[in-house]
């Protein structure tokens, strides 16, 4: 049996953290965790590079006292290096979200393994006060085509792009603000591009 939930447990981190480092839904996470799902070679890479462990330390092939000294930061877990994240601004019309034109900075971020993966959006407007996501923040997008219900997305309805909890009712999809001074938005599936998650809101000074 790996260590993978001993080393979570150890660090005070959630399947859904580990998740987002790694870039897997907390249902992958929960069947390493079990060994209900045999871990790949480039994601056994992964994990020692996050919990700067040997492999044979993860796969339970070394013994306890072998674990090497590790960073930690309490707030934070696992010390992890940083990486360039692009931060979208205004996206242009008809152009990919992280498309070099709609790229404004790029921003040194601990929160992800892999650049190619996330990115950040300059928050505009006062839509989603109601969950502290307020004009002038930076919310961290995982890039994925599907959300579950209730999750908080980007999402791109022709040439704009909203920020709203999604849900989906039979076959329409239902954008929430979380603003009483804006309605739901009701859209139809061939009309909308589910971008990314919101993992993260940030305030930059």
């Amino acid at each position: 049996m790996n260590r993978l939930r001993e080393l979570r447990r150890q660090y005070r981190m959630t399947q859904d953290d580990i998740g987002c480092r790694i870039g897997v839904q907390k249902a992958a996470v929960c069947k390493y965790e079990k060994g209900q799902c045999q871990l790949a070679p480039d994601m056994i890479v992964t994990l020692c590079d996050l919990f700067n462990v040997s492999a044979d330390y993860l796969l339970g092939r070394g013994e306890a006292h072998e674990a090497p000294a590790r960073q930690w930061n309490e707030a934070q877990g696992p010390v992890q290096r940083s990486i360039l994240v692009p931060v979208v601004g205004c996206v242009h019309a008809g152009s990919p979200i992280l498309a070099d034109e709609n790229i404004s900075e790029y921003v040194e971020s601990t929160a992800c393994k892999n650049e190619d993966e996330y990115f950040y959006m300059e928050v505009e407007g006062d839509c989603m006060i109601g969950e502290h996501i307020v004009e002038g923040s930076r919310v961290l997008v995982h890039l994925q085509p599907r959300v579950e219900n209730g999750q908080i997305a980007v999402v791109r309805i022709e040439d704009e792009v909203v920020l709203r909890r999604v849900k989906w009712i039979k076959d329409q999809l239902v954008l929430y603000p979380s603003n009483p001074k804006y309605e739901p938005m009701i859209v139809a599936p061939g009309d909308v591009q589910i971008v990314g998650r919101v993992v993260e809101v940030r305030f930059f000074v």
